[in-house]
C-alpha cells in the first residue's frame, strides 16, 4: 500500500513538472511509454532515466546534442504495435547512434572524470 502511494506520488510530481514546460526527455518518455503502454510504476522509471539524462546534458553543456538526440528518436523511432515496443533500430541499425554517441562526446569532453554513459 505504501508502495502505490510512493509511485502515485511521484507520477503525480512528474504530471505537476511536465505540465509547466514540456521537456524533450518527457517528450521521449510519452513516446516511449504510449507504444509499450507503460505501468504508472514504469513511466516514472522510464521518465526518471530520460529527465536524468537531460540534466547530466544540460550540467555538461550539451543540451543542443540532447536535443539532436532526442529528436532522432522522436523522428526515427517506431512503435510496434504487436510487441508494444518503441525502438530506432531498424534493419538492425540504431538510427540514433551518431547522435547518441555525439551527445556521449560532448559529455566525456566536459568531463574531468570522463563523462558518464548512456
Amino acid at each position: 500500500m505504501i508502495r502505490t502511494i510512493l509511485v502515485n506520488a511521484a507520477l503525480l510530481l512528474g504530471l505537476a513538472a511536465a505540465s509547466s514546460g514540456c521537456s524533450r526527455a518527457q517528450v521521449v518518455c510519452d513516446l516511449i511509454c504510449e507504444c509499450e503502454h507503460c505501468s504508472d510504476e514504469n513511466e516514472v522509471q522510464t521518465c526518471g532515466q530520460f529527465a536524468t539524462q537531460e540534466d547530466v546534458a544540460d550540467a555538461y553543456d550539451c543540451g543542443d546534442a540532447w536535443t539532436t538526440y532526442t529528436l532522432c528518436i522522436e523522428e526515427q523511432g517506431t512503435c510496434d504495435e504487436k510487441k508494444a515496443q518503441f525502438s530506432t533500430v531498424k534493419d538492425n541499425n540504431d538510427l540514433c547512434d551518431a547522435d547518441r554517441d555525439a551527445l556521449q562526446s560532448c559529455i566525456d569532453a566536459a568531463s574531468a572524470h570522463g563523462g558518464i554513459r548512456f
